[in-house]
């Protein structure tokens, strides 16, 4: 009688199986992140509403407790995410807290927050709650931007895009015309004049005083590929908010005009 032979075969893999695997597990990996990244961005986008909405509401608060003015910016100059540590103060007593001051996709502002909470030479502290000692000469850069007027009127004009079936305004007190439509509070969209980039601008790497200081660059909130603007989120004078697509509009030479300023140009 003849016993059949069998070969045993160990439990390891060949190296075939495991490249198998491998090329697998890449093909899938390559098309789920992109997917995640979406979800996740979306999640940020709606958190980041969320965050803008309790900055318009803030801002209600204290126009109605002061004859209907809103805040003074902490200057006329380009750069909108200024707000003064009083300001501050008096939208966290409104029950904002520190985090809702900066968009959760914006990876500077979450990374080297302190260099941007709280600016300036007055002194002011923190104590983890509030500011104390403070300044009138300082401030917080926010990861908002304020579409508001100097009482003096000393900000440019905003660029109006040719689509849009109404001025833009500087914003001074709650009783402005059409208050639905009267743009208050945005998400940061800002880009420095580059003319080897997309639309003439550099929206992740945006200069400034805090880079000067620390090193560190301010950037646009909501970016794909880490280089162009998504969009960003809008908060009206009248309460809502609403995503806004990002779509500038183009000078002869395809680069983005800024609705305000150049270096950086803001956009909304």
């Amino acid at each position: 009688m003849k016993m059949r032979l069998w070969k045993h075969r160990s439990g390891a893999f060949t190296l075939i199986e495991l490249l198998v695997v491998i090329s697998i597990i890449a093909v899938l990996m390559g098309v789920l992140m992109p997917a995640l990244s979406r979800v996740r961005e979306l999640a940020q986008r709606q958190s980041c509403g969320a965050r803008l909405r309790q900055q318009v509401l803030a801002l209600n608060m204290y126009g109605n407790e002061n004859d209907t003015k809103l805040p003074l910016p902490t200057t006329t100059g380009a750069w909108l995410q200024d707000v003064a540590i009083n300001t501050v103060n008096f939208m966290l007593d409104t029950g904002m807290k520190r985090k809702m001051f900066y968009c959760p996709s914006n990876s500077n502002h979450q990374r080297y927050n302190d260099f941007f909470w709280g600016y300036g030479n007055g002194g002011s502290e923190w104590n983890g709650e509030r500011f104390v000692n403070t300044s009138n000469g300082d401030f917080v850069v926010s990861g908002y931007c304020f579409i508001l007027q100097s009482r003096s009127g000393g900000r440019p004009r905003i660029h109006r895009d040719p689509t849009d079936s109404q001025d833009k305004i500087w914003v001074k007190t709650l009783q402005e015309k059409t208050p639905a439509t009267r743009e208050l509070v945005i998400d940061s969209i800002m880009g420095m004049p580059n003319s080897n980039m997309k639309y003439g601008r550099n929206f992740a790497e945006v200069g400034g005083g805090i880079f000067d200081q620390h090193g560190v660059y301010d950037r646009t909130s909501h970016l794909k590929n880490e280089t162009d603007p998504i969009g960003g989120n809008v908060g009206y004078l009248d309460g809502h908010t609403e995503w806004r697509d990002f779509d500038p509009e183009l000078n002869s030479s395809g680069e983005a005009v800024p609705r305000y300023g150049n270096s950086p140009g803001f956009f909304w």
